[in-house]
């Protein structure tokens, strides 16, 4: 069984919600437990969407308020039953929004993290913070001065590309002002329609102002995603849809984020050469697919200079 020893943090979000960052996040723990590895979500979002996607009822758990307002540990509130292999989950529910109510005046805040990051490192491969689209937020702030990496999610939308901007602008102050060793690990684009090329003017977007940040992995849009979350459940995990395209996809994006942690320095230096995937955005034609319809502009938020800060 592979190990990356101590477990690397990798922080997942976008300043704008509903852009699939809680999908991504089980789906790509999903796929590298499949290679043998062993994941540890932490739901840091009251609206716990992690949570909900692995089928968890959010209030029947102590969770991510107890391990960093209390002496719990990863250990004792990881959820580690009926989820994919390889996959541990601490909850998240909606008493997190009250989260400054329960912590004392004199914490420093942005440390909050770091005690049961120390504790799972040594337990995990890979820690996905799922962090809420709030740039205010405690945890968000947390996550931001604690991870390693972070991981962008992003739909083929302006607004999306507007809130890529603008979690730049906090990479940037954070790595000023507290973790100079954050890295932004790329930007992954999801619910890509085939029959738009939308995608592709924020694809272009993202390689200008975060010039080899792309993934070569691209995630289509489908239902199938949508119902699997619906039953609690991961493409991966489901018999027949384990074999779905936008499975395979996640498993090829694991791999890219697999060589880059792997890789890291030569990843930062430039110096990392992708290995060719198959990783086609695939035309779907199920009937329940939204149709994005007409093709619209890039909005002025999301010029590349923008992303550049």
């Amino acid at each position: 069984m592979p190990r990356i020893q101590p477990g690397v943090v990798i922080a997942v979000g976008n300043q704008k919600g509903g852009v699939g960052k809680s999908t991504n996040t089980v789906h790509l723990a999903s796929a590298l437990g499949e290679k043998g590895y062993k994941s540890l979500i932490i739901d840091l979002d009251p609206s716990a969407g992690s949570t909900k996607h692995l089928g968890i009822p959010p209030e029947s758990f102590a969770g991510t308020l107890e391990l960093v307002t209390t002496e719990e540990t990863p250990e004792t509130l990881a959820v580690t039953e009926k989820l994919p292999k390889g996959v541990h989950i601490i909850p998240a529910r909606a008493e997190l929004s009250e989260l400054d109510h329960h912590m004392s005046k004199f914490i420093d805040r942005t440390q909050i993290l770091e005690r049961a990051l120390s504790l799972a490192r040594p337990m995990y491969d890979f820690i996905f913070l799922d962090t809420p689209p709030n740039p205010g937020a405690t945890t968000t702030v947390a996550a931001y001065s604690s991870a390693d990496w972070f991981l962008l999610s992003a739909f083929p939308h302006p607004l999306a590309v507007g809130g890529l901007n603008e979690a730049l602008k906090d990479i940037i102050d954070v790595r000023a002002r507290r973790n100079p060793g954050l890295e932004v690990l790329g930007v992954v684009v999801s619910a890509v329609d085939g029959r738009s090329n939308l995608w592709r003017e924020v694809e272009d977007v993202v390689n200008k102002g975060l010039p080899g940040r792309g993934f070569q992995t691209k995630i289509s849009q489908a239902i199938e995603v949508a119902k699997c979350s619906g039953r609690g459940k991961t493409l991966l995990q489901i018999k027949g849809n384990d074999k779905h395209p936008v499975a395979n996809q996640y498993r090829t994006l694991a791999s890219e984020i697999e060589e880059r942690v792997l890789n890291r320095d030569d990843f930062i230096a430039g110096r990392l050469t992708p290995k060719p995937v198959q990783a086609d955005y695939i035309e779907l034609k199920d009937e329940n697919i939204e149709d994005e319809g007409i093709e619209k502009p890039m909005a002025a938020s999301a010029e590349p200079a923008d992303l550049l800060g």
